[in-house]
């Protein structure tokens, strides 16, 4: 015992120097050293890799051994990323959704076809229960940018989840792109938000914001109609616009972004943990 106390830390320690996190999104890519999973880098990429000069020659001057990342989305910037680890012996990990995970807690994947569930939403779900855990609460866990995902995660007992799915729609940019193009004649779309809109333009703003509250709100009443009350979680790159609306109708609700990185934050801890007791 005295020997695996000695040695497990070595092991946290050197997989976590060497391992880089990545979550690629639609059209953003955020990064972090897995020290840091909650202070990411973050580059809007939009599909290209204009982006890959810079950004690979700073990477290979950190020297990373391992790269953990969740990928749903952008095929040619994937390609490039998978390309440049390979050119440079990076061992790499396209992760993929679970049936369940166990690490600081158990999370159960409860989706009719497990395998179906996108991979950033099932480790933005692990995020956000790993950085949850203390609460010992059911959480419903935003996600609003390209889409917006609403996601039910209950709460049984003694740490461990069920990830129950959830809603997804168009998220408030690709809503205004969607009305833009399909009504000709709402080519002003640059309004604001206002409780009474007397501006076509306020109007629309305030439509697309109010559709992605009043989402969350619909989620939030379910759960609560089942016997759960849910802390609500608000994260991705449309957030910002959202959260002063959303924190009307939810007083305590938490705005924290890069769940995702926090859930493949965890997996590597719970493979670092994997690696410490094989060596012992």
């Amino acid at each position: 015992a005295a020997v695996l106390l000695a040695r497990r830390p070595f092991f946290l320690e050197l997989f976590s120097m060497t391992t880089l996190l990545i979550d690629l999104g639609n059209t953003a890519l955020k990064w972090t050293p897995i020290e840091e999973p909650d202070n990411p880098h973050t580059i809007i990429h939009k599909g290209s890799t204009h982006f890959k000069e810079e950004l690979y020659d700073l990477w290979l001057n950190m020297r990373p051994k391992r790269i953990i990342g969740c990928t749903v989305a952008a095929p040619v910037v994937a390609f490039s990323l998978t390309k440049f680890f390979n050119d440079h012996g990076i061992r790499w990990n396209w992760v993929r959704t679970q049936p369940s995970f166990h690490g600081r807690m158990t999370l159960n994947n409860c989706y009719e076809n497990p395998g179906q569930l996108g991979a950033d939403r099932w480790y933005a779900a692990v995020g956000a229960a790993d950085a949850m855990l203390e609460e010992r609460r059911s959480l419903l866990v935003v996600h609003t940018g390209t889409a917006t995902t609403v996601d039910s995660i209950l709460y049984r007992e003694s740490g461990v989840y069920d990830f129950m799915g959830g809603r997804i729609t168009l998220g408030p940019t690709l809503m205004k792109t969607f009305l833009t193009k399909g009504i000709p004649s709402l080519t002003d779309l640059d309004g604001a938000y206002d409780a009474l809109p007397r501006s076509t333009r306020d109007a629309v703003m305030t439509g697309i914001i109010d559709a992605q509250v009043g989402l969350i709100l619909r989620a939030r009443s379910v759960m609560r109609r089942q016997g759960f009350d849910p802390k609500v979680l608000l994260a991705g790159g449309s957030a910002k616009f959202i959260a002063p609306y959303l924190q009307e109708e939810v007083p305590d609700l938490i705005v924290k972004h890069n769940l995702v990185l926090r859930g493949l934050s965890a997996l590597a801890g719970q493979q670092a943990e994997g690696l410490g007791r094989e060596d012992a």
